[in-house]
């Protein structure tokens, strides 16, 4: 049990990472949509290419999209919409038109020389409400319902609780009712006919009132009854044979084919196969491109943190794929798949960011529409952003991968519809505009590309880039308080680069991490000879030991001063590491030399350490202690910088500063011929040619 326990402990770390696809792996399959797959491909216009096609079980042939809507489009149109005719307003505006008849004409009476008679009051007052009693029939509220509708038009009134069809030619509008009313007075030939008007137009109410809830209740009855389907395919029947053309027809049926296959999962077995399946196919997936990280990237796969990143942005957009294949496959699309890799490949690596894209793009594939298309677009896109986005030093980059992955989109797409359609006349606007939104979309990688550093506490080239710029509040408080010491950082990140450069590495990096490895001597930069211009050295009023502790304390110094500043612990670790855990050589020589025979405590002459462990904090430990040394030398000749250098170097390698970097000693030989080249560059020392 003690051994079992033993090597889980000794083995926690890759036990950490394995379970880290396993919890992957878990996921995937749990967000992955639950139908069956259609295993095959058709297009219409292109022929059949699998065996004959018979129908493995009864299924119905569902309508197109388009027949549905056209079917609902004319049982809308053709909707005979409820009216409630509004016998409560009528019988008001009846009485309304009385009262206002028996006023007017009173008033009117009293302003006139002659006398109605009573008579006449009554005939005029009978014609009023025969007008009113024909029109008041019906006088239609205006809706959009009937709006532009022929008076062939029928709708339903509701009167009495019994509902009858009526044309609109049998009713009025408020407009109609209008028009009748002034032509039946007019045949009155009353000089008071503008009277007469007034006092109906005035009682006349529109009547028929538009009942919504009832014609919303109809308009759903109506809609439920139309089928989905058009016909059924029986069990055994040929759908389609070897080598026939996809025609509408039959695309429909093969279609219909597909929805019920996918859809269908019969009883548990049937669960138990697909599920099944789905769990083998995305745990190979997954195994793969385990594999491929252990032995092919392990600088990906031996850091978790690296693997947590690609895992998680993996299924992220796992995760968004299939919700909107699930619930908006139109907008497939739509979706930045390639944001995949550019994020991957501007904190990791192009290889790797390459294959986890193929294998992402494999698993959305099983479930994407036309997922031959889908595989192939994608595929391309994939490749030409990870091409085309470098190294990501500029924002430049990413708007030219956008554009660049468009074109690749473009170009595939008008590829296909040359294969399928043989012509340009059915290009899909739409399609393209998906295509350009999907692109556009890559931008996000900004924001997104911030959060991660922040999340996972890394950096992007992106960040060393704004890193770099001088013009940082600490690098000009470096420039202003420690002139020298700024000159210095600034070759010790030329000399770094260029080293890098030539045995591989992140040459960005380590410039960036030259720049503020000396930040600490800020706080006292007299106490380094760099800075002292005047002649005058604050050593000289100090102990050796006071002086040492001054010199080291600078690590520490800038430590502090990096984390106050928020810089990122990578560029942190070049300021801890530049001086490894060597001695203040002069000094503790002096102090030996002050103090023959006595024992000197070698402690308070180290610096704290940690020694460099990768190959660019070791390349900084090089060129800062090169070109730090290389200014004391006087007249400078090749053979002094060949023999500095050496010595240098040397040193650094019998106190085991390198040993924790992954660095050989054929990169470190190559490191010294750089270091020598680029002095004799610095100190104008020309190369002394053979007699």
């Amino acid at each position: 049990m003690k051994s079992l326990l033993s090597k889980l402990q000794h083995n926690s770390y890759e036990i950490l990472k394995i379970l880290s696809f396993v919890f992957a792996v878990a996921v995937v399959v749990w967000i992955s949509p639950r139908e069956r797959m259609f295993k095959y491909e058709f297009r219409t216009g292109k022929p059949w290419n699998h065996k004959d096609l018979y129908a493995p079980f009864d299924f119905s042939i569902f309508k197109t999209t388009k027949q549905l809507t056209q079917e609902k489009s004319d049982i809308l149109k053709n909707l005979k919409p409820y009216f409630q005719y509004d016998d409560e307003s009528t019988r008001a505006g009846r009485q309304q038109l009385i009262q206002n008849f028996g006023e007017s004409w009173s008033m009117a009476n009293q302003h006139q020389d002659k006398v109605i008679s009573f008579q006449d009051s009554i005939t005029y007052l009978d014609a009023l409400l025969a007008v009113y009693d024909q029109v008041e029939k019906g006088i239609v509220q205006l809706n959009p319902v009937i709006e532009g509708k022929p008076k062939t038009f029928q709708i339903k009134l509701i009167r009495d609780n019994e509902a009858r069809d009526v044309n609109l030619a049998q009713l009025y509008t408020i407009k109609e009712a209008d028009d009748y009313a002034i032509a039946y007075i007019r045949e009155l030939k009353s000089e008071d006919s503008v009277l007469l008007f007034k006092i109906i137009d005035n009682a006349l109410v529109q009547n028929l009132i538009f009942d919504k809830n009832k014609t919303d209740l109809l308009s759903q009855e109506m809609l439920s009854k139309i089928s989905p389907t058009i016909g059924l395919v029986q069990k055994g029947e040929l759908i389609i044979s070897q080598g026939e053309l996809v025609t509408g027809e039959k695309y429909q049926v093969l279609s219909s084919l597909k929805k019920e296959y996918e859809q269908e999962l019969g009883n548990s077995e049937a669960w138990k196969y697909v599920h099944g399946g789905s769990l083998l196919l995305i745990m190979l997936l997954f195994f793969i491109e385990y594999l491929f990280l252990k032995v092919f990237v392990p600088d990906i796969y031996n850091n978790l943190r690296n693997l947590h990143l690609l895992l998680g942005s993996q299924i992220a957009l796992l995760a968004t794929a299939f919700f909107v294949f699930s619930y908006y496959p139109s907008w497939s699309y739509m979706v930045p798949y390639t944001i995949l890799p550019v994020v991957v490949a501007a904190f990791l690596d192009r290889r790797g960011s390459l294959v986890v894209y193929l294998i992402t793009i494999m698993i959305l594939g099983f479930y994407a529409p036309n997922s031959f298309e889908f595989f192939y677009t994608q595929f391309s896109a994939g490749f030409v952003a990870i091409f085309s986005i470098g190294y990501l030093a500029k924002r430049w980059h990413l708007v030219k991968t956008s554009l660049f992955v468009f074109m690749a989109y473009l170009l595939v797409y008008f590829s296909m519809l040359m294969m399928q359609e043989a012509s340009f006349s059915n290009i899909s606007v739409h399609l393209i505009m998906m295509l350009a939104g999907s692109s556009l979309l890559i931008l996000l990688a900004f924001p997104l590309i911030f959060i991660y550093e922040k999340m996972f506490g890394m950096i992007t080239q992106l960040t060393l880039l704004e890193l770099s710029n001088t013009n940082n509040e600490l690098l000009r408080d470096l420039a202003e308080k420690a002139p020298g010491t700024f000159q210095h950082s600034m070759q010790v990140a030329n000399l770094a680069s260029e080293v890098l450069f030539a045995i591989g590495g992140d040459a960005f990096l380590a410039r960036t991490g030259s720049l503020y490895h000396d930040i600490g001597k800020m706080e006292h930069p007299l106490y380094f000879v760099e800075n002292q211009a005047s002649g005058f050295n604050p050593h000289d009023e100090l102990s050796y030991e006071e002086s040492a502790r001054i010199i080291t304390g600078h690590v520490l110094r800038g430590v502090e001063m990096a984390r106050k500043a928020h810089l990122p612990e990578q560029i942190i670790d070049f300021i801890r590491t530049h001086h490894g855990t060597r001695r203040v050589e002069y000094f503790y020589r002096l102090e030996r030399k002050q103090n023959p025979g006595m024992e000197v405590d070698e402690t308070e002459f180290l610096y704290h350490g940690p020694v460099p462990f990768s190959r660019e904090t070791a390349v900084v430990m090089m060129a800062d202690s090169v070109e730090a040394a290389s200014r004391s030398l006087v007249n400078p000749d090749e053979q002094k910088i060949n023999d500095l250098v050496e010595l240098i170097i040397g040193s650094m390698i019998e106190t085991y500063q390198f040993n924790n970097a992954p660095i050989t000693l054929k990169e470190i030989t190559i490191s010294k011929k750089v270091l020598k080249k680029k002095l004799l560059h610095i100190h104008h020392v020309r190369i002394a040619y053979p007699d």
